[in-house]
């Protein structure tokens, strides 16, 4: 009898688990697998980007786990034509200019790096290391300019009846009416002379060689007249154009699995015609594919543009979500649904639900329906964590919710070490463990209100006392908390709350009628955080200050 085969282990059933299974039926038997993601950096390359670098590098992640050796790679397609001027680019005359070169070709309006392409790729770049994504980026205008994509080109050429058939039957199934023309080629480039794309080519010039024929390419520039004899084998700047680049790179890298936009993803788009490209030309399998939907900025309308030259980006993101939330906000939403990132109030349940499920990964394990849960949190954890570490039940490192850390690091100022040192007198945070994942989320806390956090939620204790008219009942209370504070300078919070219950007794008050007055002496408005945390968090000596100044009158 057969060996029935092992039952898959259920805590691998998280999305990209399903996506490498599928890769990996496949191609069954390989021992290395290939991963792609990538783009055009033809403007500032924002979240909406970064949903494909991550869709893939979480599917990367889970081959390894499979036991598969990965190799993960990242075109920058560098070499396509700069098109548009995004809105709020400085130099826009100069970028005009330049509308018709290689992107790589434009230079760097910002005077930072070597070209427009280097700036956007440097800064995308940067942002995904703290992520704990690093795949292997290929600049795809130096593969063309190095001649590595020869054979590719020649066989489009030489074959370019078959692919003008294959684009024309894909546009079909889009009921679009226009066809590709017996004089249409699978080329495209850029002068060498003037770098514009505005070219004519003879693909089998009459006295080439025999040995040379679909190698040797002869072309003239329409707009400054400059004409040359270009042999593919040895580089230059003639490249295949999108639909069929796209297939020709999946052969030469064997990608396995590479996902694609919703834009790419309908019956004859992009990777429809792909697929068909390069089965009949390349000799190779379309790899695996999962298409996603598009990333939205909640209070801006439609999908995230380069162009409109008002993007949110990665580096943005992290300002405001530590690396493991903001892989969190994508590892939970599947690919084809779309998602979106907000900026308001909505960061704090953001976090509140990541903690939550934080906490549900370290319980452990107790024979009842929750177990199901419990498994599915800690998958989800170790693919939302940059160091990718698999959670072992137990207890949880101690990290402070965001509200209550607002209110602490609003009393310190902003003060990211005082605030960590509050915790740590409480007793909260014991671990090194803890205390960077304290200052890591202050950090991104004190961000948000900075930035974006709505003007009722913000406070800042003053820095020199004031002072108001008092009713004689509101003397009477606020003398009271004033001697507490000055008779007991080392009160603590839990100490503090019995006097605070009586403090209105024997008056026509009450703590709702009171205690604006003393947020007003504190704060500056009538309202702010639990006024027991706010006096012993700052310090009973400086609450004292504030609030006995108006005594004196």
């Amino acid at each position: 009898m057969n060996a029935k085969p092992p039952s898959p282990d259920p805590y691998f059933s998280h999305w990209a688990d399903l996506a490498a299974k599928k890769t990996l039926a496949a191609h069954q038997g390989a021992q290395s697998l290939t991963v792609a993601a990538g783009i055009t950096p033809s403007g500032e390359v924002h979240i909406g980007n970064f949903r494909e670098v991550i869709t893939v590098d979480l599917v990367a992640r889970a081959l390894r786990d499979a036991g598969v050796d990965v190799r993960f790679i990242y075109s920058w397609d560098d070499f396509d034509v700069f098109r548009k001027v995004p809105k709020n680019m400085p130099q826009a005359d100069m970028l005009t200019q330049n509308l018709g070169r290689s992107i790589v070709d434009v230079p760097d309006p910002f005077g930072e790096h070597a070209s427009y392409a280097d700036h956007h790729i440097q800064r995308f770049e940067s942002s995904l290391a703290p992520l704990g994504i690093a795949p292997e980026f290929i600049r795809q205008s130096r593969r063309y300019r190095a001649g590595d994509y020869a054979e590719g080109i020649a066989t489009a050429l030489r074959r370019r009846a078959d692919v003008r058939n294959l684009i024309n039957r894909a546009r079909e199934k889009t009921g679009a009416r226009t066809r590709l023309g017996d004089d249409w080629l699978p080329l495209s480039g850029f002068c060498s002379a003037c770098g514009h794309d505005d070219l004519k080519f003879v693909v089998e010039p009459a006295d080439v060689a025999e040995a040379d024929r679909g190698y040797v390419v002869d072309v003239v520039c329409q707009r400054c007249g400059h004409s040359e004899r270009v042999d593919l084998r040895k580089g230059g700047n003639l490249k295949l154009p999108w639909r069929v680049d796209w297939p020709m790179r999946w052969s030469v890298e064997k990608v396995a699995f590479e996902p694609g936009g919703k834009d790419h993803s309908s019956d004859g788009g992009s990777y429809d015609t792909a697929k068909d490209i390069v089965r009949e030309l390349y000799s190779w399998t379309a790899p695996q594919y999962v298409g996603y939907d598009f990333v939205r900025v909640k209070g801006r309308g439609g999908k995230i543009s380069s162009s409109s030259g008002d993007v949110v980006t990665v580096a943005d993101c992290l300002k405001i979500f530590e690396p493991r939330i903001l892989r969190w906000i994508f590892v939970g939403t599947r690919p084809n649904r779309e998602l979106q990132v907000s900026f308001d109030l909505d960061v704090i349940k953001i976090y509140e639900d990541f903690d939550r499920m934080w906490r549900l990964a370290y319980t452990s394990d107790d024979g009842s329906r929750k177990d199901k849960k419990r498994l599915t949190a800690r998958r989800t954890m170790q693919l939302s964590d940059p160091e990718h570490r698999r959670i072992t039940p137990g207890e949880a490192p101690f990290v402070p919710q965001f509200r209550h850390l607002s209110m602490i690091l609003q009393i310190h100022d902003g003060d990211i070490e005082g605030t960590c040192k509050h915790y740590e007198a409480e007793g909260l945070l014991k671990t090194d463990e803890e205390r960077a994942l304290c200052r890591a989320r202050a950090h991104c806390v004190w961000n948000w209100i900075e930035l974006y956090a709505p003007p009722e939620f913000r406070y800042k204790i003053r820095t020199t006392p004031t002072t108001r008219e008092l009713t004689a009942d509101e003397t009477v209370v606020l003398k009271r908390l004033c001697d507490v504070l000055k008779n007991q300078p080392n009160i603590s919070e839990r100490e503090l709350i019995p006097h605070m219950k009586t403090l209105c007794e024997g008056t026509e008050l009450d703590n709702r009628s009171f205690l604006p007055v003393a947020y007003d002496l504190l704060l500056g408005r009538p309202k702010g955080p639990k006024m027991t945390t706010l006096i012993t968090t700052m310090g009973t000596a400086r609450a004292h200050t504030l609030l006995s100044a108006s005594l004196a009158n």
